[in-house]
């Protein structure tokens, strides 16, 4: 997969993820004129399934490409058609649109609006997506009635969430789906440090960090960690070190791992002991921005130093897990300088790969090209480095391990 493509998150109301929606540089138009009128091969540029681990894929076809029937070229079960908030309802479009949903597609109209003249659009959709940085309450109000007494009765997702107080507006309004970074921030009112939260893995991550950590001292602090003591045990019994023999003493898994998987596996399994009472998606947007920067960091002069950029990646939602200002968050954990200047946006080696990573997350395709220049990595390479850490984010987070050769 070359062609840069990102995913954003849509959650349900238990906080799960419900789907995803792709965001493609140039647009989905870009993607399909490369791959002429080939069903197959729009299906093996755009892997959904892989992108997606088999949620609906939500995908914003431009009014010309509807029309045409385009989006029927992607698989009925992984698909959602985006119907853009500027499209033109024309009576084609609209036809197109039932002959879509008559297929089985699913519909979702994005950023309606009171007075937008789109009601026969409403009508069809089988989502609505009000957009929470662009409309008032009164509004959100006045569309939330309409999709309950129109003949479609749309569910309503509400999209630009950036705030847990947006969140919770929309939940209190009965929003069925919830699209935005409001879980990548913290809740000031529940902030918790490090050291309160995960003691025993605050030591680890100190042990981890000394220039000669000790076996037998690990050992110890791991053991009085049950939580703890599970993942290591899962990690040393998965395949990511295909043992044939289970492993059930901590002493002895840490021989088997050796000081180099320990110095590139604990971290992350001291990030897991951080995530009680919040989504699961947290974790794994920590882990893929850790995969995708280790990855992009070795296509550049950081090379050698693409483990320091897998923790800048792996550290980067502590804030939210702690619920405290970034500053705070990192400040009783031994992160090396410059991973701690990129965290918190301060000028550094790492800090504009970083901001790269993030870039390209969220679709921010012109900022990404521009960082991209910068630290001197070809744009043809993200793609498939991204790609690539989101299936080894899905290997660990299901199995509990993945190799990081």
């Amino acid at each position: 997969m070359d062609v840069c493509v990102a995913r954003q998150p849509i959650f349900d109301a238990a906080g799960k993820v419900w789907a995803y929606e792709l965001l493609f540089q140039g647009g989905i138009g870009n993607v399909m004129a490369s791959a002429g009128a080939s069903p197959a091969l729009v299906s093996s540029i755009i892997d959904t399934e892989a992108l997606t681990g088999g949620k609906r894929a939500f995908i914003s076809f431009p009014g010309n490409l509807i029309e045409r029937g385009a989006p029927a070229s992607l698989p009925i079960e992984l698909l959602g058609i985006q119907i853009p908030s500027d499209i033109n309802p024309t009576e084609q479009l609209v036809q197109a649109c039932r002959d879509l949903k008559q297929k089985g597609y699913v519909l979702a109209l994005d950023d309606f609006t009171q007075g937008s003249g789109q009601e026969a659009l409403v009508d069809l959709a089988d989502i609505v997506k009000i957009n929470f940085a662009d409309t008032t309450v009164a509004e959100r109000m006045w569309l939330l009635e309409r999709s309950r007494t129109g003949p479609g009765r749309a569910k309503l997702l509400a999209s630009v969430v950036h705030s847990s107080k947006e969140y919770r507006e929309a939940r209190e309004l009965g929003y069925c789906y919830f699209q935005g970074y409001y879980f990548t921030q913290p809740v000031p009112s529940r902030g918790r440090t490090a050291a309160s939260y995960s003691a025993t893995g605050l030591q680890l991550l100190n042990e981890v960090q000394n220039p000669e950590p000790e076996f037998e001292k690990m050992a110890e602090i791991i053991g009085h960690d049950p939580a703890l003591s599970y993942r290591v045990l899962k990690l040393v019994n998965s395949a990511a070190f295909g043992l044939r023999t289970e492993v059930s003493s901590i002493k002895h898994a840490l021989l088997i791992m050796g000081m180099r998987e320990i110095k590139e596996w604990f971290p992350l399994l001291v990030m897991t002991t951080l995530t009680q009472d919040k989504p699961d998606e947290l974790v794994t947007v920590s882990v893929v921005r850790a995969r995708f920067a280790e990855l992009a960091a070795r296509q550049t002069t950081l090379a050698g130093r693409s483990a320091e950029l897998f923790l800048t990646g792996l550290f980067s939602t502590i804030d939210a897990l702690l619920d405290q200002p970034i500053q705070r968050a990192i400040e009783s954990l031994p992160l090396p300088g410059d991973v701690q200047k990129a965290l918190v946006g301060q000028d550094g080696p790492f800090t504009p790969l970083y901001q790269l990573i993030l870039a390209y997350e969220q679709g921010l395709w012109e900022e990404m090209s521009s960082l991209a220049r910068q630290v001197e990595v070809a744009e043809q390479v993200l793609p498939r480095a991204y790609a690539a850490a989101i299936s080894w984010a899905r290997d660990f987070c299901e199995q509990g391990g993945a190799s990081r050769g």
